[in-house]
Order: structure tokens, then C-alpha cells, then sequence
């Protein structure tokens, strides 16, 4: 019974060292890693379009005791910047290499950008100049609100076989709205 035990653990023994000495001459064993022409996208849609509000400025005019009009002149300055935001970590479950998704990123933002007309990173800066009146016996408050136009997606992409899904938010633009509040109003 010893020399069949004796076989069967040197059999062990040299299976082992087959597959140690094959591993050592294949190198590492890796990842099945994606070619960036085994990705694509298959889809996209915009599912959302709301104004993000900025930043407001407010100047209160006070003509309650005046019998001629109040007129101001003022000037406003607002920055904002294009920025595009993918989602990879919530929805991407594939084993994929840092390039490949640096490569599809740069794809998805070049697309974003040509549809719209806007690079991410942009700075857009407004400047206004508006002329406020109030007509006398009159107290106004005047609101310049500043804002940013917000689209969400998903981008439909291609993996071999499988279909991952990819959100994206999409904030560009930069509009004013001015709004006039009597003051008297307001009192309850």
C-alpha cells in the first residue's frame, strides 16, 4: 500500500509543477482586457432638462417719499463653467482597463459636445448693464437671478455581447432673469 501511496503523492507533486512551470512561461495570468473595438455606443437619450439656479443679486430701490421716478443704473458680472459628469462607478460592473475607460470618457464627452455645441471645462462669463426705475410713492425690490441649464442622460454602451448603461449630467449655458417685487406687497 506505501509505493501506491507513494505514486499517487508524486503524481500530485509533479502535476503541480506542470502547471507552476506553464503559468511561468504564459507569464502572469491577466484579465481578459477590452480593445477599444469591442466597445461602442449603442444608444443615448436625454431623459431631463431643468435651469440650476446659479446665484441671485438683489437690489432694493426705495422711492416712497420721492415725486419724481427713481432710475439706477447697475452692472452685473456671473462666470460659470461647461462640466460634464459620468456615472462609471454605480453602473459599470465589466472588468475593464483604466485606458479603455479613459478612451470611451473622452467618446462620450466629444459627443456630448458636438450635439450641444459646448466643450466641458468652458468658462462662459455675462455681463449686464440694466437701468432700474421705481415710479415715486413706491419701494421695489429688483432680483437678477442667474442660471445654468441641466440635462440627464444615459448613454447605452456595447461590451461584446452585453449592454452597460452610463448616466451623464451636462450642466452649459448661462442665462439671466430679472424680476421686480413691490415691496408693499409683501407686507401682511
Amino acid at each position: 500500500m506505501l509505493p501506491l501511496l507513494s505514486l499517487v503523492a508524486v503524481g500530485a507533486v509533479t502535476a503541480v509543477a506542470m502547471v507552476r512551470s506553464r503559468r511561468r512561461a504564459d507569464g502572469p495570468v491577466r484579465r481578459k482586457r477590452l480593445s477599444p473595438g469591442s466597445v461602442q455606443v449603442v444608444g443615448q437619450q436625454m431623459l431631463e432638462s431643468t435651469d440650476q439656479i446659479l446665484a441671485t443679486e438683489e437690489v432694493a430701490m426705495d422711492n416712497r417719499f420721492g415725486n419724481q421716478p427713481l432710475v439706477s443704473e447697475h452692472e452685473f458680472c456671473r462666470s460659470a463653467t461647461v462640466s460634464i459628469e459620468t456615472d462609471w462607478a454605480a453602473h459599470w460592473d465589466s472588468p475593464t482597463s483604466t485606458d479603455l475607460l479613459t478612451v470611451l470618457k473622452a467618446e462620450l464627452h466629444g459627443r456630448l459636445a458636438r450635439k450641444l455645441g459646448v466643450e466641458s471645462g468652458t468658462q462662459i462669463s455675462r455681463q449686464i448693464r440694466l437701468k432700474l426705475t421705481v415710479a415715486p410713492g413706491k419701494r421695489v425690490l429688483y432680483r437678477v437671478v442667474w442660471q445654468q441649464t441641466a440635462q440627464r442622460g444615459q448613454f447605452e454602451i456595447g461590451v461584446g455581447r452585453q449592454v452597460h448603461t452610463v448616466p451623464y449630467l451636462i450642466t452649459f449655458g448661462l442665462a439671466h432673469a430679472v424680476q421686480s417685487i413691490d415691496m408693499e406687497e409683501l407686507k401682511p
